[in-house]
């Protein structure tokens, strides 16, 4: 009940302070695609919860129609599309992109990353989102930093995984900097689209996965094909899904209705990293219930998957300028936080 009212009384709040300068202007229109079905936990939940929320807080002047996984374009091509100005914007992940601009995957999830909230410590306020803007500004896109959630699960696997040798000739699904490292340790990564990830691992296609939070991964129902999961994830503290706008369609809002968006979206990233925080408990607890071993990776392979991580950011910085100056970035901020940061984890 309490929740309901704060979430209610947040809307009347923006619709307050926002909605009255928008009837002044022209009405406009969002047509937007998730990366994700919209009942997904995190991804999906938060796609409908932006919509909601500003649709809500509009009072009409802005109207956002949103569409699940798929249903206008294949969900790795909705990046194109909104380049294209075929789709308006799209709800999605930079590590999606990682093959067109791979400096980008620096602001979807890290490995052996910032948590959430150093990480939106630096997109806001250490000039991670003003070099993100550029880099999307450069192909006609604008970025919106639109969802933040806490750790992966570091995966699910048929074997065990003790050592790198056992990584070794495996073929794992795999996204971003992360199957770069899995690349190192011997293994066979692909990158698949949620949706295919479940098919392929029943088929015996893939031999591992990760893909998300353990509430996410129990709705999928990983867990009654695979029996071995590991937690946490090193391969990304925490996460960022992004609102991305076609860019002659941004300039042709207001600013009001731009900042509209802005907003909506600031209060969905807080929204959705809270929301999952009983359900991630509650999906571990009901692996265990179905048989599922949960481990955690020997200290000994963390290590060799920190130095493989380092390795590929030398590599990545070295040949793309970009990827340089983001890593620079975002290594400068971290390093600048260090004694608060080592303080609050101890």
């Amino acid at each position: 009940m309490i929740r309901t009212m704060k979430t209610a009384g947040l809307a009347v709040a923006m619709a307050g302070l926002i909605s009255t300068p928008l009837l002044a202007q022209e009405t406009a229109s969002l047509t937007v695609q998730s990366a994700w079905p919209l009942t997904l936990p995190a991804s999906g939940r938060d796609a409908q919860h932006f919509t909601d929320t500003i649709n809500a807080a509009s009072g009409g002047s802005l109207e956002v129609d949103l569409y699940g996984a798929g249903k206008l374009v294949p969900t790795l091509e909705i990046f194109d599309a909104v380049q294209r100005g075929t789709l308006d914007a799209g709800y999605t992940s930079p590590l999606y992109v990682a093959g067109k601009f791979p400096a980008v995957q620096l602001f979807g999830g890290v490995p052996f990353g910032p948590n959430a909230i150093e990480y939106i410590g630096w997109i806001y306020n250490g000039g991670g989102l003003d070099i993100w803007r550029d880099i999307y500004g450069q192909q006609g896109v604008v970025t919106i930093p639109c969802g933040l959630m806490e750790p992966e699960a570091g995966g699910w696997y048929k074997t065990p995984i003790e050592s790198k040798a056992d990584l070794e000739g495996m073929k794992l699904r795999f996204a971003g900097l992360a199957g770069e490292v899995m690349k190192k340790m011997g293994a066979s990564v692909v990158l698949l689209s949620g949706g295919d990830i479940y098919p392929n691992l029943e088929r015996g296609v893939i031999d591992g996965t990760e893909f998300s939070m353990p509430a996410i991964d129990k709705v999928i129902g990983f867990d009654n094909i695979v029996k071995n999961y590991y937690l946490p994830g090193w391969h990304q503290p925490a996460a960022i899904n992004e609102l991305i706008v076609n860019k002659a369609k941004w300039d042709s809002m207001s600013d009001a209705q731009r900042a509209l968006i802005e907003l909506t979206c600031r209060e969905t990233m807080l929204w959705g990293v809270t929301s999952t925080f009983r359900e991630n408990a509650e999906a571990v607890t009901a692996f265990k219930a179905n048989g599922v071993e949960v481990r955690q990776f020997p200290p000994a392979l963390i290590e060799e998957f920190r130095t493989a991580t380092g390795e590929v950011m030398q590599e990545q910085a070295d040949k793309d300028e970009n990827f340089k100056r983001v890593w620079e970035s975002l290594q400068a901020y971290r390093a600048g936080n260090a004694d608060w940061s080592d303080t609050r984890s101890n």
